[in-house]
């Protein structure tokens, strides 16, 4: 599966897509999307460690090296092939910045000439983005990217992080130690991010952070590669043995999948003296790993063109692995951009622009507001402001109608039960003239003590035994007093529901810059003009009530008759102060639901909701001074910039989403991250460490017999076993001698001694010592495919792959040590497991 990937890559076959895929990570790391995690690898060690070093073998340049220049913050080295050599030196401003500043960030850089040395910008871009003594400039969440480009330069792309600091300096504060570890970590815990983890040879490796931090993010192993620097200065200190196990993946603590690799630092330079030529550094190193005890490390895992080779490859490969999940997170991120885009308008600069978009937002808004007023809550085409499903919280606020409604009950009840000045119910009318009228004590209490007492004090010039027509009026007045607040509070009510209805309008229809300014300049003074005429209807009505208007309603007179006949049965009789407190509740009754009736009509229809239809009339925009269409419509500097970064980041997002499609469709990328699902490679966001976990597929735990005089492997005690592990003999036994049929293939990174076994092993006469355990049985082969798709069962003779030289590969179709990608070759070798790729 992998091997099929990087042979395409190493026969030029994805000359194009290799290129296109480190691009896809250019452009979303130019975008800063928080919700897309980034395959990409990262270099992170001690400050003294050598990461300056590291990047000076890849990228042949060096570094400012004065108080951890270009170490405050990311930087990201892009090496790209080209016919002419050149370095440019640029920043990705932090997308929380200001828009200005973004862009002052953006327009610095450019391209190292004599009159521009490499060193001179690059203290330049450290000065702008985090000058000294300035508090949180390790903070800063700007990149730095240097891009290199030659003939033979490797596609790679990296991420530089400060160094990791333990105790304060001068330079560096408490504060400044905790932020540098929380961007390690931002970074590492990532489960994209292959971590390269550097070590230097001048004190124990134990001592070492991020070798901690490398297990806690990368418990397994499976994403981390060490490069061990300084190599020449472990014998000083006495752990020359100890360092060559490390890099062998002897230690088990520190047992890394993808391998160790061994850099020799240039030594120290006289003031002017040129930097060594990438082929003197290679002398330098080749004359170092050829003697001593480094001799015995396997050569394809020593210097600088070794580790370009291994991270070139890997990193194409691990963006290849994630392209498929990479494509759906950047559709959902452009869906993102373009709401927010939208929610922010389109905008204008002339006010007859601005006008004529007000114009435009005034005409939908009225389209919501007829069917919330007439309450039919039928959605305009394209839009989905009214719900389709009842709210559990209760009638939302859109059903402008409904909401309404509950209200008017509200208040038709609260003056049945609270608009009387005292409780008592008048007695029910019997129809059975022989029943005595009912005793109401509270009743007749109300009458000695108010209603006679008021007959007493009204009397006028009129004879002895008259009535006082004015005496019902007056007691009306007094008994209904809890009108004119009730009615009150209703009509605020309404208000606020109709303004509660105005609020989600606008947060679903107008631009999120328009809102606020929309509300303090109009809306605001429309809905007070509306809720002044209402409450001027609605002191006409509390005036009207003091208007003394007998009742035109027969029901007062049937009503008025009954209570006579019921109040004289058998010869009872009652008084005057009875009759005037009988009539006046007679036309209580009748005078509430008129007064119920008008508020609801008069103040509420009239001008509160008929109000809210007439309150988005385009016209209303026609008689607008130009500045209070520039208040409502113009952008501020905020609204503005943030559209600018928005149409900034969206062109980033876009051009990604076309180079993500195109690598999706590719044949090998798409066959490669189905065969990653298959043998159960994680390609999720799932940035949580995850314990090391013992494989018991079906495949590793069917059983074959070993042919005679096959090789028995050993499992590794420190992980468990699955389809892709590796084996290793015993160390006291010597490696059976080599076949022209099956050669043992020795490679170094990960196993040094591993065999790589095949069908058709000749009898050497080698006797195996007898395992301690049952050993497991190697995998059954399984179905592969050739370049068609089509699957089918290997055979025990490899095929060349196509396009790739035949020095590079073994009689029997395995990898050579001659391979260009020397190791790395034989590893993806090792894990195919007999898969060949057809030609």
């Amino acid at each position: 599966m992998v091997t099929r990937l990087e042979v395409a890559l190493d026969a030029q076959e994805l000359a194009g897509d290799q290129r296109a895929l480190l691009d896809l990570i250019d452009k979303l790391q130019f975008a800063q999307l928080d919700n897309v995690k980034l395959p990409q690898i990262v270099v992170v060690g001690d400050q003294s460690a050598g990461k300056s070093s590291v990047l000076e073998a890849i990228t042949g340049t060096p570094f400012p090296r004065d108080a951890g220049a270009c170490t405050r913050f990311a930087t990201e080295i892009r090496l790209r092939r080209a016919p002419q050599a050149s370095i440019t030196v640029s920043v990705i401003p932090d997308k929380n910045r200001p828009f200005p500043e973004q862009e002052r960030l953006r327009q610095f850089g450019g391209m190292v000439n004599t009159n521009m040395p490499f060193e001179q910008l690059m203290r330049s871009a450290v000065d702008m983005i985090a000058p000294k003594n300035i508090p949180g400039r390790f903070a800063a969440r700007d990149i730095l990217v240097v891009e290199k480009r030659g003939p033979d330069m490797p596609l790679l792309t990296l991420v530089d992080l400060p160094g990791l600091v333990r105790n304060a300096n001068n330079d560096q504060s408490l504060e400044d130690i905790r932020t540098i570890e929380a961007l390690s970590d931002r970074y590492m815990k990532s489960s994209r991010t292959i971590i390269l983890a550097v070590v230097g040879g001048n004190s124990d490796y134990v001592q070492a952070p991020i070798l901690t931090k490398a297990r806690h993010f990368d418990p397994n192993g499976s994403r981390t590669i060490g490069v061990l620097t300084k190599p020449d200065l472990t014998e000083s200190i006495g752990l020359e043995d100890k360092f060559i196990d490390l890099v062998m993946n002897k230690d088990k603590r520190n047992d890394f999948r993808l391998g160790w690799y061994v850099l020799l630092n240039p030594g120290p330079r006289e003031a002017g003296q040129p930097w060594p030529t990438p082929e003197e550094r290679r002398r330098v190193e080749d004359s170092f790993f050829n003697s001593g005890k480094w001799a015995q490390v396997p050569r394809n895992i020593c210097g600088t063109r070794a580790l370009m080779q291994k991270l070139s490859v890997q990193l194409q490969l691990h963006i290849g692995k994630h392209v498929h999940i990479l494509r759906k997170q950047i559709q959902k991120a452009l869906d993102d951009t373009n709401a927010e885009l939208e929610s922010l308008g389109i905008g204008k600069d002339t006010p007859e622009e601005m006008r004529i978009e007000l114009v435009e937002l005034f005409s939908a808004s009225k389209e919501l507001v007829i069917p919330a007023v007439y309450g039919f809550y039928k959605n305009p085409p394209k839009k989905t402001f009214f719900r389709v499903t009842a709210d559990p919280r209760g009638t939302p606020a859109q059903n402008l109608r409904a909401r309404a409604s509950e209200e008017n009950d509200r208040f038709s009840q609260r003056i049945r039960a609270q608009g009387r000045k005292l409780n008592f119910a008048m007695p029910p009318a019997s129809g059975d003239l022989d029943d005595p009228a009912p005793i109401n004590h509270a009743k007749r209490e109300f009458v000695t003590s108010e209603v006679e007492m008021l007959l007493r004090q009204i009397r006028g010039t009129e004879f002895p035994m008259d009535a006082k027509p004015r005496a019902v009026y007056m007691l009306f007045q007094s008994y209904s007093e809890n009108w004119p607040k009730l009615a009150q509070e209703h009509k605020d009510n309404l208000g606020v529901v109709c303004n509660e209805f105005l609020g989600e309008l606008i947060d679903y229809a107008w631009p999120k810059r328009m809102r606020e300014p929309l509300r303090r300049h109009f809306l605001d003074p429309q809905m007070k003009a509306l809720m002044a005429k209402a409450q001027r209807e609605l002191d006409l009505l509390m005036q009207d009530q003091n208007l003394e208007v007998q009742p035109y309603d027969p029901e007062y007179e049937e009503r008025l008759r009954a209570w006579h006949i019921a109040s004289s049965q058998n010869g009872a009789r009652y008084t005057e102060a009875e009759e005037v407190l009988e009539k006046m509740l007679i036309y209580y009754e009748l005078a509430a639901k008129t007064f119920i009736r008008n508020t609801i009509v008069q103040v509420v229809e009239r001008h509160l909701l008929q109000g809210m239809y007439g309150i988005f009339n385009s016209v209303e925009v026609l008689g607008l001074s130009n500045e209070i269409v520039e208040a409502i419509a113009a952008e501020n500097k905020e609204t503005r910039d943030r559209r600018q970064t928005l149409k900034v980041q969206k062109k980033a997002i876009e051009e990604a989403k076309d180079i993500c499609a195109s690598l999706a469709m590719r044949k090998e990328l798409r066959a490669y991250a189905e065969d990653a699902l298959e043998d159960g490679e994680s390609t999720s966001d799932d940035e949580a460490p995850k314990p090391v976990r013992r494989s018991t597929s079906k495949r590793s735990r069917r059983s074959r017999q070993p042919s005679s005089g096959e090789f028995t492997p050993q499992p590794q005690p420190s992980r468990g076993y699955d389809d892709n592990t590796r084996y290793s003999q015993p160390p006291s036994q010597a490696p059976p001698p080599p076949s022209t049929h099956a050669p043992s293939t020795t490679y170094g990174p990960i196993r040094p001694e591993v065999t790589v076994e095949t069908d058709h092993v000749p009898d050497t006469g080698y006797t195996t010592r007898p395992p301690q355990a049952a050993p497991p049985p190697p995998p059954r082969p399984g179905k592969v495919r050739d370049e068609e798709g089509r699957a089918y069962s290997p055979t025990s003779t490899t095929r060349t792959p196509r396009g790739a030289p035949e020095q590079y590969y073994t009689n029997s179709g395995g990898y050579s040590p001659n391979h260009p990608f020397g190791n790395d070759a034989v590893e993806f070798e090792a894990s195919r497991r007999r898969k060949p790729v057809r030609s």
